[in-house]
């Protein structure tokens, strides 16, 4: 996996919102960091929340909207290095 930046005591929300939707991300739930997919960008009274889908640890997929600063946005991997 490729490393990524993971959102620290200030969190700048440019990163998510300068990616095209559907995208790869993580979110943080209670067991840590999960691959998701971002789906959908809510701007709310108390900031951009987003729309993620995921797959729990049962094996089935879960869609739900997380505050921003849970989701960390993959660097692409289509770079030339």
């Amino acid at each position: 996996m490729t490393a990524v930046a993971l959102p620290g005591t200030t969190y700048d929300p440019r990163a998510l919102l300068g990616v095209g939707v559907p995208a790869h991300v993580l979110v943080h739930l209670d067991d840590g960091w999960t691959p998701a997919w971002l789906i959908g960008r809510l701007h709310c009274a108390n900031g951009w929340v987003a729309l993620v889908q995921y797959v729990d640890p049962d094996g089935r997929e879960q869609t739900c909207r997380l505050p921003a600063d849970r989701v960390a946005v993959s660097p692409p991997t289509d770079r030339p290095q």
